[in-house]
């Protein structure tokens, strides 16, 4: 419907956090070096809400300190639920801004985006086929947290929020563990909606060069075949096409291997715990913008713009094939055997990026007078640098039947249940056959990582044994597409998994323990009745002399392997059923 108010009382309202807006010309721009308010944002989509019947701003869930997370939803026509929206034929496209509320490039740029779409009669034509769901502002403590200091790298806009949430948490690293509000709350709704495309607006870090923007997207080599291939086949092609046009410069997001590019980059392997990570497990495509910190805020602001406008031309383009790959990805993920997980970059895989960048040299330190690293703007480059972005798993296990959570930990099978995964719960005790996980070996992070003291590099043991299944322990049975996502939850090995982040720390303290005095006679029975036993000690010691010389460790060893050792120390408590 047309806007009743007059071009001067837009312009007054729109110059306030920033906005330009030239109707006459068809172009959607924006200027200034300001954005707005948490409260503010919320009241320009309210007020698109009362202009146009094709949007509706929602409240999705609530941050760690009860404040409402909004959702506004493009779709003219097919009403504002997802099952209305799936009914008509439409995809969803979702779009987080303000993870990282000093990164608000994606505030901007997602109002002037919804204003586009519902005053633009030829953007409108964009959301035919798509709805759009948009998170105005995500992590809203840290929003409410504004400064214009604690960005030191980043070119404006001239005041921000702040990148830690109510409990001081990074947001882009809890979509597994989900400690914050925030994601439990977000966490949910992507399972309701679903959406096809999963965007996320970020600025980046590190490294000069001429690239405005740099896009992140789910490591094409851990999307399942089909995504793959719609991902290699239309959407990269249509992104750098339309950015190209757009006279934009793009590059895929990336990290220095030893210093400026020019020594070389490596592609990004964005575990679970980030959104795009997150996305893969549930067989969609998430992306990142990431415009460069460097570059003017309006700028920045236009680019991820003209992203969010090339993302919707290619799901109109190829909705059907969108929907085609993800259905099969799902059923191909149902009837997997096996999945590779803790993926990193093959190392031994090189090719040649074409580069725009500056030259890297080095001078003295004004502080230190050391060699610093200067990107010299007055000497642009043009180049190809090393470039490794293939990706291979370090371990690949196979499904079992289903995985036994018992009750005892109802944090894990809520999570679960967030995520979409399928329980049944246990209506009546009986036994199964199961392989149980003994936790042998593992690191951990010397100072807390996002409220976690992180394992890594577990090993474990495996024995096949049955177990007692009481009425209220859960059975996470396999042959769903979320099998994938349980499997990454669920086994200790995994390196985003719950054990990873220390849900089941309890198993890894011993309770009960001896007197060496008192063992000592004990165990002299022990090894006098069980030869091979006796054998196993004598070969430790001979081949170990700093256990040969502690008697107390040779005493533990023997403990260990007595029937009065505790059978639930370091026993992983998720079991797998086998039948």
């Amino acid at each position: 419907m047309p806007d009743p108010m007059s071009c001067c009382t837009r312009w007054l309202l729109c110059a306030v956090t920033g906005f330009l807006w030239s109707h006459c010309a068809a172009q959607w721009t924006f200027t200034g070096n300001t954005t707005p308010t948490w409260q503010e944002a919320i009241a320009r989509y309210a007020e698109l809400d009362s202009l146009h019947t094709g949007a509706q701003l929602q409240v999705m869930g609530y941050d760690d300190n009860g404040l409402p997370i909004h959702l506004f939803v493009v779709s003219d026509g097919s009403g504002f639920s997802p099952d209305s929206i799936r009914a008509s034929g439409k995809n969803i496209l979702w779009i987080t801004n303000g993870i990282h509320p000093g990164e608000p490039d994606g505030v901007d740029a997602s109002l002037l985006l919804a204003r586009a779409l519902l005053e633009s009669d030829q953007l409108m034509g964009l959301t035919v086929h798509t709805a759009v769901c948009i998170v105005p502002m995500y992590n809203v403590r840290g929003a409410l947290q504004r400064n214009g200091a604690l960005r030191v790298n980043q070119n404006g806009p001239e005041a921000y929020g702040f990148r830690g949430n109510a409990r001081n948490l990074d947001l882009n690293r809890d979509f597994m563990k989900m400690d914050s509000r925030n994601t439990r709350s977000l966490v949910a709704a992507l399972t309701r909606w679903d959406p096809d495309i999963y965007m996320e607006t970020h600025v980046s870090d590190g490294a000069d060069h001429r690239y405005l923007m740099e896009l992140l997207l789910t490591h094409r080599d851990k999307l399942d075949p089909t995504l793959r291939s719609f991902a290699n086949d239309h959407l990269l092609p249509g992104l750098y096409t339309w950015m190209e046009r757009k006279d934009i410069g793009m590059c895929p997001y990336f990290e220095t291997v030893d210093g400026p590019p020019e020594h070389g980059l490596e592609g990004f392997v964005d575990g679970p715990r980030y959104s795009t990570g997150f996305s893969a497990l549930q067989g969609r495509i998430g992306l990142l913008s990431e415009s460069h910190m460097l570059k003017p805020y309006a700028d920045r602001v236009n680019a991820t713009f003209q992203l969010m406008l090339a993302t919707l031309a290619v799901m109109d383009q190829h909705g059907e094939e969108l929907r085609t790959s993800r259905m099969q990805a799902g059923s191909n993920t149902a009837a997997a055997e096996a999945f590779g997980l803790n993926w990193q970059i093959d190392t031994t895989r090189t090719e040649l990026l074409p580069w725009k960048g500056y030259t890297a040299t080095e001078r003295p330190s004004a502080i230190s007078g050391l060699p610093q690293l200067y990107y010299d703007w007055s000497q642009p480059m043009d180049t190809l640098v090393p470039w490794r972005d293939h990706a291979i798993p370090t371990i690949t296990l196979t499904k079992p039947v289903a995985y036994l959570v018992p009750q005892a930990w109802p944090e894990v099978i809520q999570r679960l249940r967030l995520a979409g995964v399928p329980l049944d719960t246990v209506n009546e005790e009986r036994t199964e056959r199961v392989e149980a996980q003994r936790i042998t070996d593992f690191g951990t992070v010397r100072e807390p990582y996002e409220g976690h003291y992180l394992h890594q590099g577990v090993s474990t043991t495996t024995d096949t044994i049955e177990v007692v299944l009481h009425p209220g322990d859960v059975l996470v049975p396999m042959g769903h597409r979320t099998d994938r996502l349980a499997m990454e939850m669920l086994e200790p090995r995994a390196s985003d998994g719950f054990f990873a982040w220390g849900f089941f720390d309890s198993v890894l303290q011993q309770k009960e323990w001896f007197s060496d005095y008192v063992f000592e006679s004990i165990a002299a029975e022990l090894l006098a009745k069980d030869p091979e036993l006796r054998k196993e000690l004598n070969d430790r010691r001979s081949t170990d002399p700093a256990f040969a010389a502690d008697a107390w460790q040779q005493l533990y060893w023997v403990y260990q392997r007595s029937p009065h050792y505790e059978p639930g120390h370091r026993l992983y408590p998720v079991m797998r059923v086998l039948r």
